[in-house]
């Protein structure tokens, strides 16, 4: 199996997981739920950028980090609105870097539209 395909199986994997993990803050509401929700976007994240990374290189595009892969994938189309993007490296650098209960809470409002982001992008990419 190919690092593209390993990549791609990992990707939706942790998409449902994270979905899992959506459904279990809506039917709980626990802080416990909010946070694994969290986690699981902050793995997404990396994989998906990491997928991206390798996708570009095969498209003759270095991607030396997050940013510059989701550049990438703006440049060849596979994202529309850059703005949820900027959203995202935002959001994934808050959850990260510095934890306060308040930054919890707003990105947890954050999370269901990012999750759609994620799952979309993953459809808008190229088979492999």
């Amino acid at each position: 199996m190919s690092l593209l395909q390993q990549q791609r199986i990992d990707l939706e994997d942790i998409l449902g997981r994270w979905q899992e993990a959506l459904a279990a803050w809506r039917a709980t509401g626990s802080d416990r739920d909010r946070d694994s929700a969290i986690l699981r976007f902050e793995l997404t994240y990396e994989v998906m950028w990491k997928h991206l990374q390798t996708l570009a290189h095969e498209q003759g595009l270095e991607s030396n980090g997050p940013r510059q892969a989701f550049e990438n994938a703006f440049r060849l189309g596979w994202i529309a609105d850059e703005y949820v993007w900027a959203d995202a490296m935002k959001a994934r650098n808050i959850a990260v870097h510095v934890y306060r209960e308040t930054f919890a809470q707003e990105l947890g409002e954050k999370l269901a539209p990012l999750h759609a982001a994620f799952t979309q992008l993953l459809l808008k990419l190229p088979s492999v």
